[in-house]
C-alpha cells in the first residue's frame, strides 16, 4: 500500500475479499516457518489497526512487562 489507508469498498464482503487476496499474495511461495512469520506479522498489523495505532508505531501503553 503506497501510504494510502483509506479505501473505497462496496461492502464488508468486498473488503474481506481484498484482505484474502492480499494474504494469499503475501503467503505465495512461502513455506514452513516463513509462513508462520508472515502470519504473525499480519496479526500484528491487524492488532495495530484495531487499536487505532499508526503503522509501525509502538503502543504507548505497552511497557513490555507481563500482563501488558
Amino acid at each position: 500500500m503506497s501510504g494510502q489507508d483509506d479505501w473505497d469498498f462496496a461492502d464488508a464482503d468486498d473488503a474481506k475479499a481484498e484482505i484474502r487476496a492480499a494474504v494469499a499474495y503475501l503467503l505465495n511461495g512461502a513455506a514452513g516457518s516463513d509462513r508462520g512469520d508472515i502470519v504473525r506479522q499480519i496479526i500484528e498489523i491487524v492488532d495495530e489497526v484495531a487499536r487505532g495505532l499508526a503503522p509501525g508505531r509502538p503502543d504507548p501503553f505497552d511497557d513490555e512487562l507481563p500482563g501488558g
